[in-house]
């Protein structure tokens, strides 16, 4: 597995950069003791009897359970034995959750026994003591990885009676048994979109008031360690709710180990868990869920036309249907369908740009481009510019300022210009989730490629459906105002509702940067400004060529200096995680605490509280949502 390749390549470059002499010098102290020990003091042929590996860890240090998460090593046992004796199954007891930054690993603190079942053969016979050996490899985890081994042997006598326990060690094997996963109670896991809903109920009277559950998993790959588990308790059945990894299969069945913790936060008891993963309830009428998501989309991309990132473009594609009015059904129909494809294909190439990166592992989701201050860069100018061609600053024809406007017939390549219009609407769709999408879009994002594709493609539907249905029945148009002086104005009022896009634009750039950034932002709207009025005074048909080849020529070296001038400020001012100078300052103020998963889980461990104030700049439903959620502040 890539994953397990990563952990091991991560942990080998700990060792050679932060602990070398760990590896290369036999004199360097180990961190981890271990021994071997027998819970009895001889054996009897033919009965069974227990021995184990102890590993005590000096302050600090950590040892690995068999799953040992995102990083470590488990730590491995193997047996050499006389001839007849079988060792079974290495016993582990359950391990605990350790947190480092952004990896958590599952293992031991302080000091473990791992212990087998021996069973001795029953015919055999000898005046001599027993070998038993061991040979133990660990890793150990400080600040450093250091990998360990150890050789251990054990002698044990021949008895013909039950042997007596071995009161220095029978207080280990007991502690080690009563930590072993058992199984009690009734389980039962249920897949629903992402998560995993692990049900528990114990045995009447058999456990006091459970406060909180943590499952591990006995392999990688099947849930999100990071994530929070979410906690609920409903008479005598508790519930588990568990993030699944971004994997592109759902697991069958779920194996590991379910704590229970009473007051306190402290470990109680550990239940095994071996449990057939099932589907939930499909919903009412046995609609599936996929299907209820497909539909939401459609009508979430239908809505996405009047939210206000849309609505220019959109607005100016219906004014296009306007002027040509009166053309023929099929030009019409093509004008539209081309319109349509241009808004799928975005759709389908956003929405391949999200499963690939899904499924390298990152977390990314609808919007995730805007995170981007480059993109929001080129997103702001690309609006700046077709905002100063609505207001009549300049006219450019069939060029990249005319993919929302210019799809009359008086262009050259009107079909060109509608499909480049569907581009442009979607990309300016992007910030905008609207009704119903966010349900519809965090499910598609846990399933399948080609079931999540059809959630992307249901959206473009939806929103390109108007301008399908106007094309295909041309009479409606007739309802539409007739072309006159209103659609001078018209223009004129999209082009401010432009404006108004990129100053909330420049407003996502200066939270994702700094001041000097957001500064030479503005400088070079403003050099593209001046590029854009050169270009529209002298570069004209009504000019001579000379003067339209330098007005031209002027204009696009501005574009292209003011544009590179602030992407190149966008890329050495970004700020990690938006922690501007003004974000900063506003989070002291009102007292706030930048999140981090560790502090969380300290909390967590502290028993206190935690709300989590998560928003994007770039989202407006999200804005709009927090403004409504702070009201009561």
């Amino acid at each position: 597995m890539l994953r397990t390749f990563l952990q091991i390549s991560a942990i080998l470059w700990t060792c050679l950069l932060w602990h070398p002499v760990g590896l290369f010098a036999s004199e360097t102290p180990t961190p981890v003791h271990a021994q071997l020990v027998s819970e009895e003091v001889a054996v009897q042929p033919g009965r069974p009897f227990w021995v184990g590996v102890t590993l005590k860890m000096d302050t600090g240090w950590d040892t690995y359970w068999r799953n040992p998460g995102d990083s470590g090593l488990p730590t491995q046992v193997n047996w050499t034995l006389p001839e007849g004796f079988k060792a079974g199954p290495l016993q582990w007891p359950y391990p605990q959750k350790i947190v480092n930054e952004s990896l958590v690993a599952f293992g031991y603190t302080d000091s473990v026994l791992l212990m087998t079942e021996i069973t001795p053969p029953s015919n055999f016979s000898s005046d001599q003591p027993i070998e038993i050996k061991a040979d133990v490899n660990w890793l150990a985890c400080k600040e450093a990885c250091i990998p360990g081994k150890a050789s251990l042997s054990l002698a044990l006598p021949i008895t013909t009676v039950s042997p007596n326990l071995d009161l220095a060690n029978a207080s280990l094997f007991k502690s080690a048994r009563e930590a072993l996963p058992q199984k009690r109670g009734t389980l039962s896991v249920i897949a629903k979109t992402d998560q995993l809903l692990l049900n528990y109920q114990p045995q009447a009277g058999t456990i006091g008031a459970i406060e909180n559950m943590l499952f591990i998993p006995e392999e990688g790959d099947i849930i999100d360690y990071i994530a929070p588990q979410t906690f609920q308790a409903a008479d005598e059945k508790m519930t588990l709710t568990i993030k699944r990894a971004q994997t592109t299969s759902q697991p069958d069945s779920l194996k590991g180990v379910l704590l229970l913790s009473e007051k306190g936060n402290s470990v109680t008891r550990a239940i095994e868990v071996d449990s057939t993963i099932g589907k939930a309830s499909t919903g009412v009428d046995g609609i599936s869920s996929v299907t209820v998501a497909i539909v939401l989309a459609f009508i979430g991309g239908l809505i996405l036309n009047i939210m206000p990132c849309v609505l220019p473009v959109v607005a100016l594609k219906i004014f296009s249907f306007v002027k040509m009015a009166g053309q023929r059904r099929v030009e019409m129909l093509k004008h539209g369908g081309v319109f349509s494809l241009g808004v799928l294909i975005s759709f389908w190439v956003l929405s391949g740009v999200l499963l690939i990166l899904r499924a390298t592992g990152a977390g990314v989701g609808w919007g995730f481009q805007l995170q981007e201050p480059v993109f929001v860069v080129i997103l702001a100018s690309l609006l700046f510019l077709l905002g100063l061609s609505l207001l009549g600053v300049f006219e450019m024809g069939t060029s990249l300022i005319a993919l929302g406007n210019k799809t009359s017939t008086s262009t050259t390549s009107p079909l060109k210009s509608s499909f480049m219009s569907g581009v442009l609407a979607t990309l300016v769709a992007t910030p905008c989730t609207g009704p119903l999408l966010g349900p519809a879009l965090g499910f598609a994002m846990a399933l399948p490629p080609i079931q999540a594709l059809s959630i992307f493609t249901a959206m473009g539907l939806g929103m390109s459906f108007p301008y399908l249905f106007l094309s295909a029945f041309p009479k409606l148009i007739r309802f539409l105002p007739k072309p006159g002086n209103w659609m001078v104005a018209f223009k004129q009022i999209m082009g401010f509702l432009m404006m108004a896009t990129v100053i909330w634009l420049v407003w996502v750039f200066g939270a994702q940067t700094d001041n000097m950034a957001t500064f030479v932002l503005l400088a070079a709207l403003l050099i593209m400004a001046i590029g854009a009025w050169i270009f529209g005074e002298w570069g004209a048909l009504t000019r001579k060529r000379v003067t339209r080849i330098i007005a031209t020529t002027v204009a696009a070296m501005m574009i292209f200096v003011g544009g590179g001038a602030a992407i190149a400020a966008a890329r050495t001012h970004s700020v990690d995680e938006g922690q501007s100078e003004a974000t900063i300052q506003v989070v002291a103020d009102r007292g706030w605490e930048f999140y981090s998963p560790e502090r969380v889980a300290e909390l967590q461990r502290l028993g206190t509280p935690v709300f989590i104030d998560f928003t994007a700049k770039w989202c407006l439903i999200c804005q709009a949502n927090k403004v409504t959620l702070h009201s009561s502040e």
